[in-house]
């Protein structure tokens, strides 16, 4: 494997920083993106994609999707998420009309105290 010295440099850094070794990170970052391939191999590309676009949009429940995927891990959700080019989560519908509510009370009680 061949990497830009200004790369490299850049990595041995990071992995200072992390108490591992270039290699370990290489080793780690492998290891997820097979788990990843592996687990949309064997669910099926399109049930994955379509639980991971509703959980992206807000239909979908954090909670609930990672039931659907059988994982535990946020983590793996978000690199699940990552590596098929699915945009993180936005907050679900219910959830921003409950905060969009909230927020306007609380402008409200502003008002009124002045």
């Amino acid at each position: 494997m061949s990497l830009d010295e200004n790369l490299l440099a850049a990595a041995k850094s990071v992995a200072a920083r992390r108490g591992t070794t270039v290699t370990g990170m290489v080793r780690s970052a492998l290891e997820q993106q097979i788990a990843v391939d592996g687990m949309i191999s064997a669910s099926g590309a399109s049930g994955v994609l379509q639980t991971l676009s509703e959980y992206s949009t807000g239909k979908l429940s954090r909670a609930a999707a990672m039931k659907d995927l059988g994982i535990e891990d946020y983590g793996s959700l978000l690199q699940l998420m990552s590596a098929a080019g699915v945009p993180r989560p936005i907050v679900p519908t219910a959830n921003r009309k409950a905060m969009v509510a909230r927020m306007l009370e609380m402008m409200g009680d502003l008002e009124g105290g002045r």
